[in-house]
């Protein structure tokens, strides 16, 4: 652990001071509050607005509705098809490693780490308690397995030692073979290298006053509740983890604890806290500093883990940046926090509830008016027979008025429409409508255009919060992944990416500094999107068949294969390399039959050749025989000169000679 010039005690007097001046943990009533309110809301339960006694207790849900409407677009919108982010290529040469790259961190955050789940929680905060919080860290790990084998060869336990350790050896012999047999304890240690991903609860982090931008700040800490035990297995000295206090919720952060609650977790808490030993839960805090810590005149950014009242320090070390990124829906500019969906709707639950309670109350005054009895009148019976509120149960007195209704002041005005504007108004402050929450009745009386139009309303008031989730900590997360696992990789790992089995280098990765985020369009917005592609796809076929083929010159194969890919994509399919496949890496194709009408072409012209082939070996043959012919008859003719030389007369005339149905 390196030490700088700035001593442990001066380093905790800053954190500490720090600590007091920040925004968050317990520095914060009003944030707290709210915190806890919009916990509550979403619940069901408003300890703000209580119910009179025998009257109505109904809540309005516009909060939790909200949030559930938004939270299925959100995620689709970035987990529903193409790749949450993409890094840019720093030039032409960079295509194929910023490919690779952007492929294998969305590895690491989804498949390495629950990446469904982290989104998830990290919006869900931010809607409810106005930013979500993620952090990135790397992590190394060792796994030891121990396992007792018994009656093995000599080669099995040396296969054993090759790839652990092995101890505890005793030896046997076998009764029937005499071979020795061995008995050993064979122990394992696998180290894991990751980069892990986790969310951090919004209540428990903290950032200076002046922050706006979460990487650039100069202050930001993070409480965590582990068990005393889980300190020291990470390397904490167990002398400075004794002088930890057992873990108590301060009565800042017990609104919200119990806000978040659902089956008493709180109480849990608090009964564990009081464990012994190293099953003791404690409170660690881990702060990020950036000051000159090393007396060099240069600012550094200084990771300090300290117990929970920072006067305990546990470590310190020099970090690059800060492992965090955060989102807010609504951003208030120059501001760290912002707005939350659940501060934009308070005000609206709690007049909806107010409302609901009267349309209620008002029905059941009305089933159950109030009477006047005239105690002077009234019989032994009356008081029990009004208690017992029953349809024709009769009222028996000693006259007939001795029961008097009393009328009961009206409402003044109409509850029902008094709902329905109110939640106008919550569309408009939220921008999400009762469409895109279901069917709503009013929609089947309007024109197609109009409910159209409601909808493309809704989907630019989250295609905005996907906007602004993506620019802020989507952007963040991705490029801090990307950088912690640059500076700590050390070996080539394989890791199966779009269907394939690819060895990843991250020694050799660049620096990252640009990147794209892909914002799709929601649920209602992908339907949109599918017609559109298959629109496209009808004029890239139309092209093709109007071109002849897919050699050009506007449309070729790769532009086909392109069209086909992105369709698979938009119809939810992450993997479309498995059912089509890229012309560019595609083996050569068989060449194809000829068709039947080609077929009698190439025939009738190789009888053509065939034919001629046959006249040009009759004719090869006729001149052969005509030469051999002639051959003959110069020799017939040469042997009748010497004969008739030798005999003294004139030389005699050959006969004809009949050859292949010719007279020579």
């Amino acid at each position: 652990m390196a030490r700088g010039a700035m001593s442990d005690d001066r380093l905790l007097q800053l954190v500490r001071t720090e600590r007091q001046n920040s925004i968050g943990f317990e520095n914060d009533a009003d944030l707290s509050a709210s915190r806890a309110e919009a916990l509550n809301y979403y619940k069901g339960e408003m300890p703000d607005v209580p119910a009179l006694a025998n009257r109505s207790k109904v809540v309005s849900s516009d909060i939790a509705d909200a949030v559930e409407t938004l939270l299925p677009d959100l995620m689709e919108i970035f987990i529903g098809g193409d790749d949450v982010a993409v890094f840019l290529p720093i030039g032409e040469e960079d295509e194929d490693a910023a490919g690779q790259e952007t492929d294998y961190i969305n590895h690491v955050v989804f498949s390495e780490n629950p990446g469904f789940m982290i989104l998830y929680t990290m919006f869900k905060d931010a809607m409810l308690e106005k930013t979500g919080i993620v952090g990135f860290r790397w992590e190394r790990s060792e796994d030891i397995s121990e396992e007792r084998f018994k009656g093995k060869a000599q080669i099995e336990m040396a296969l054993a030692a090759q790839s652990g350790e092995v101890s505890e050896v005793e030896t046997t012999v076998d009764d029937y073979t005499g071979q020795t047999l061995y008995d050993f304890t064979y122990r394992r240690t696998v180290t894991t290298n990751r980069c892990v991903v986790e969310t951090v609860p919004p209540s428990d982090f903290t950032v200076a006053a002046d922050t706006v931008r979460l990487g650039e700040t100069t202050y930001c800490a993070m409480r965590s509740r582990p068990r005393a035990q889980e300190l020291v297995a990470d390397g904490i000295d167990p002398a400075l983890v004794e002088k930890l206090p057992a873990h108590r919720i301060r009565a800042d952060d017990q609104g919200i604890e119990e806000a978040r609650d659902g089956a008493g977790e709180t109480r849990s808490v608090l009964a564990s806290a009081g464990s012994s030993d190293g099953l003791r839960v404690v409170e660690t805090v881990t702060h990020f500093l950036r000051v000159d810590a090393d007396g060099d005149g240069k600012l550094e950014i200084v990771r300090v883990l300290t117990g929970a009242e920072d006067t305990v320090l546990l470590d310190r070390e020099t970090v690059e940046r800060i492992p965090y990124a955060a989102i807010t829906p609504f951003i208030v500019t120059h501001r760290f926090y912002g707005r939350s969906i659940a501060d934009c709707l308070g005000e609206i639950q709690r007049i909806k509830t107010a409302l609901m309670r009267m349309l209620l109350d008002s029905g059941y005054f009305a089933l159950n008016q109030r009477v006047e009895v005239a105690m002077d009148r009234v019989s032994s019976f009356t008081i029990s027979d009004l208690l017992r509120n029953e349809p024709g149960l009769p009222i028996r007195s000693k006259s007939g008025d001795a029961v008097r209704p009393i009328g009961a002041g009206g409402l003044g005005f109409d509850p029902e429409a008094a709902l329905e504007y109110f939640s106008t108004v919550a569309e408009q402050r939220s921008g999400i409508v009762r469409n895109a929450q279901g069917l709503n009745p009013d929609t089947l009386h309007d024109t197609a255009s109009g409910a159209m139009a409601l909808m493309t309303m809704a989907q630019k008031r989250v295609r905005m919060i996907a906007r602004i989730f993506a620019e802020t900590g989507i952007k963040d997360l991705y490029l801090g992944v990307h950088a912690v696992i640059r500076e700590n990789a050390t070996e080539v790992c394989k890791v199966r990416l779009r269907g394939k089995w690819t060895p990843i280098d991250p020694t050799t990765f660049g620096e990252r500094s640009d990147m794209s985020i892909e914002v799709g369009l929601g649920a209602a917005g992908r339907v949109q999107d599918q017609a559109t592609m298959a629109q496209v796809s009808a004029m890239t076929e139309k092209i093709v068949a109007e071109q002849g083929g897919v050699d050009g010159p506007f449309v070729t194969a790769k532009n086909v294969y392109n069209v086909i890919k992105r369709m698979y994509e938009k119809l939810g399919i992450k993997t479309p390399e498995l059912f089509v496949t890229d012309p560019a890496t595609a083996p050569p194709a068989a060449p194809k039959p000829p068709s039947p009408e080609m077929q009698k072409v190439m025939l009738g012209a190789e009888n053509d050749k065939q034919k001629i082939l046959l006249d040009h070996q009759l004719k090869m043959q006729q001149a052969a025989l005509e030469f051999e012919l002639g051959k003959y008859k110069a020799d017939q003719e040469a042997r009748a000169r010497t004969a008739a030389a030798l005999m003294g007369g004139p030389a005699p005339s050959l006969p004809p000679v009949r050859f292949g149905g010719q007279v020579g």
